[in-house]
């Protein structure tokens, strides 16, 4: 396909979803008109073939997914499709290509519609009065920068942001089961994270009864998470090789520095550096550039710290969830910034209604999060 083509392509398919949302949050158009931007320059700049190269290797890998069940030509091997083919994120795009929208562009719309979804979840949850407390919002959760720039990409961590954002907001118990298997099989272990974290929260609070917490308690119940994790990490390597013998990783200052500086996106400052792509500056920059991967989730674990009094049910399970799952990330040198992206949203909803304490109410009252729903 032609550059000319393809940005024909992304004009059309943006200009359908201004039109869809006419009537919708001015941040979910201007999100639109970014996106299309973005497309277009990486497409000038790198061509509609090597712009794939622009990231990572993950673009080639969902398109020729998408390719091969746009054509049909579909494997009968049941662990391709749960596994590998990372189906809730390719099937739709693939439908897209099925009429001629590029693979590579029907990645990008999916992308941006799971954006466009956690936009309007966050901002029918937080209803902020003001345009500034909107660009504040739209930061705090991760909506702006980041969000977009995964948009542009084609990766699905913007898909996976949703459903962990839905899984959250959702009262339905079939809701949030959904978001689990839709999870499951885009990233096994984000899906067992928030199952267990779900069990620890309500073991917690049954324990703890109507007690408060106490900045002592919420550091404990991380510090509980984070050895809960390399504990089912430890848990999972015994059953994947068949029951061997169940042993424990190294606990010991490394692994519990490379768990904390998970919780900031600097994993690339305790990795072995053979597992790093790009350069020391290059990766600091992109932090400072991309600053809420940091500022979101050091802000919300101080606002709980801080505010441990106003926690809720919500702010325990997304703190343990996350604690869980950085955990379980840190027993391998394959982690990076991107793993805690699926958390940003509900951490900056947590962060919000902890500092405006009457939003709070309003939004864990059950019309109001069954209105999301």
């Amino acid at each position: 396909m032609s550059d000319l083509m393809y940005l024909s392509q992304v004009a059309l398919l943006g200009g359908v979803l201004l039109v869809v949302l006419r009537r919708s949050s001015y941040v979910l158009r201007a999100q639109v008109i970014v996106w299309m931007i973005g497309v277009s320059l990486i497409v000038l700049r790198f061509g509609v073939t090597e712009q794939l190269n622009f990231y990572s290797n993950d673009q080639h890998y969902y398109v020729s997914i998408v390719r091969e069940i746009a054509l049909l030509n579909l494997p009968l091997d049941v662990d391709w499709w749960l596994t590998y083919s990372k189906i809730p994120y390719t099937f739709p795009a693939a439908v897209l290509a099925a009429i001629g929208i590029a693979p590579s562009l029907a990645l990008k719309v999916i992308s941006l519609m799971c954006l466009l979804l956690v936009t309007r979840i966050v901002l029918s949850f937080v209803s902020p009065p003001t345009l500034r407390s909107t660009v504040t919002t739209v930061f705090l959760t991760a909506c702006g920068g980041i969000g977009m720039l995964y948009s542009v990409l084609a990766l699905r961590e913007t898909m996976m942001m949703l459903f962990v954002t839905y899984f959250f907001v959702a009262k339905s118990p079939a809701s949030r089961l959904i978001s689990i298997v839709l999870l499951l099989l885009l990233r096994p272990h984000l899906a067992a994270a928030l199952v267990v974290a779900t069990l620890v929260v309500y073991l917690w609070e049954s324990l703890r009864g109507k007690r408060r917490e106490s900045t002592l308690s919420i550091a404990t119940l991380t510090m509980f998470s984070v050895l809960l994790g390399f504990v089912v990490f430890s848990a999972g390597l015994w059953w994947q090789t068949g029951g061997q013998g169940l042993s424990l990783p190294q606990w010991g200052i490394p692994l519990f520095t490379r768990a904390a500086s998970s919780f900031v996106g600097l994993q690339f400052l305790t990795v072995d550096s053979e597992t790093v792509e790009y350069s020391l500056a290059s990766l600091l920059f992109l932090r400072i550039f991309l600053s809420e991967t940091i500022l979101i989730p050091l802000l919300f674990v101080t606002t709980l710290l801080l505010r441990p009094n106003m926690t809720t049910t919500r702010g325990r399970l997304t703190l343990v969830a996350l604690s869980l799952y950085v955990s379980l990330a840190a027993n391998t040198n394959f982690t990076s910034f991107r793993q805690n992206i699926p958390f940003m949203a509900v951490m900056g909803m947590v962060i919000i209604t902890t500092w405006t304490p009457v939003k709070q109410q309003i939004a864990d009252t059950p019309s109001r999060a069954d209105s999301i729903t």
